[in-house]
């Protein structure tokens, strides 16, 4: 199955946000037009990203709001229930946890790896928390090929590679440490401290 280009993947992520809040405005039909507007990117893009999804509109009534958020989920969740697991339970670690565990999100987190004492053997959000020493046995058991990385340290670049030997082919990368993947994995990265320090400085006056 031919993939959709990566921009248009998080487009079809936030237009089904938008358009799950609005099929409770008894609006059965939307513009193209209003939700670039409410979402306030071009027109054009999501014209688009639509007939790359395949769905056509009436150009009286627009697109069918639940044919919609039926066409973008079935598109979206092609890769929706891969096993997930989080390395390191500090604050971004629970913060990672309690979205992820969700029940709207695809990922399907199936184990945390932490080194605390407080939080090994414990359960959050119905997923246990082992210690890193079992993290080889636990991924292979539970068939994990997702990793959520919350916490960077100098053996970044060892837990990388046993994390790719040990099957893992994605990873979301929430530390301020810049990863290198080998071609046929993916990587994507969101440093949250360098995302406030650039909400701070161009919100400034």
């Amino acid at each position: 199955m031919e993939k959709l280009p990566q921009k248009t993947v998080e487009r079809l992520s936030q237009y089904r946000r938008l358009l799950m809040r609005y099929q409770y405005l008894d609006k059965p039909y939307i513009f193209s037009r209003d939700l670039a507007s409410m979402l306030k990117i071009n027109p054009v893009h999501v014209r688009r990203d639509l007939m790359l999804l395949g769905v056509s509109g009436s150009h009286s009534k627009g697109y069918d709001v639940q044919n919609l958020i039926r066409q973008i989920s079935l598109k979206l969740e092609c890769g929706a229930g891969k096993s997930t697991c989080i390395i390191g339970f500090g604050h971004t670690g629970r913060a990672a946890l309690e979205i992820f565990a969700a029940d709207f999100t695809p990922m399907n987190v199936k184990a945390v790896f932490d080194t605390s004492p407080k939080s090994i053997n414990k359960s959050f959000y119905n997923v246990p928390c082992y210690s890193m020493e079992k993290m080889v046995s636990i991924i292979e058991e539970q068939n994990i090929s997702l990793a959520i990385l919350t916490e960077a340290d100098e053996e970044l670049e060892n837990l990388i590679n046993l994390l790719i030997a040990l099957g893992i082919n994605g990873i979301l990368n929430l530390t301020s440490a810049q990863l290198s993947l080998p071609s046929g994995y993916h990587l994507e990265e969101f440093d949250l401290i360098t995302a406030m320090i650039k909400l701070a400085y161009f919100s400034g006056k």
